[in-house]
């Protein structure tokens, strides 16, 4: 008869297994998703993930802290990657250095700050007058001679 905690560490294997079948089909979805969005692109289907303005603004404009973001996200969570798969046996680091953590904070920040001031540059700039009639015109006077503005 296997004890509790033999149990306890097949559980784990199991649960482990599904979270990991799970993760795997949901990045083969979100994968498919963005295939078919890069693809679509030119025609008028609403479908997929479309990642041409993945860095760049709503204008089409690129963004530099959003580039940024990006690029630390994938530097760091690489680093992490490499960090613990180098450990023997691979296991998560007992504790992130502050630096890692405070250069994904400046990031974070920079581009929230740059969204922040952008719509406030957006609601500061006066929104154009709707057109106006024109004055009424006054009719041709019948005489030449006579001045309409006279008495």
């Amino acid at each position: 008869m296997p004890s509790i905690n033999d149990l306890f560490v097949i559980l784990a294997l199991v649960i482990g297994c599904v979270i990991t079948i799970f993760v795997a089909v949901l990045e083969i979805f979100i994968l498919i998703f963005i295939w078919e969005g890069t693809w679509n692109s030119k025609t008028h289907k609403q479908r997929g993930i479309n990642l041409d303005k993945l860095i760049s603004e709503s204008t089409g404009d690129a963004s530099l802290a959003r580039f940024q973001l990006l690029i630390f996200t994938f530097v760091i969570s690489m680093s992490l990657v490499l960090i613990i798969t180098s450990n023997k046996p691979p296991s998560f680091p007992a504790s992130i250095p502050d630096q890692i953590l405070g250069l994904l904070g400046i990031s974070s920040t920079s581009y929230v700050l740059g969204k922040a001031l952008q719509s406030q540059v957006k609601s500061a700039t006066p929104e154009p007058l709707p057109p106006t009639e024109p004055p009424p015109q006054l009719p041709p006077p019948t005489d030449p001679n006579t001045d309409p503005y006279s008495g």
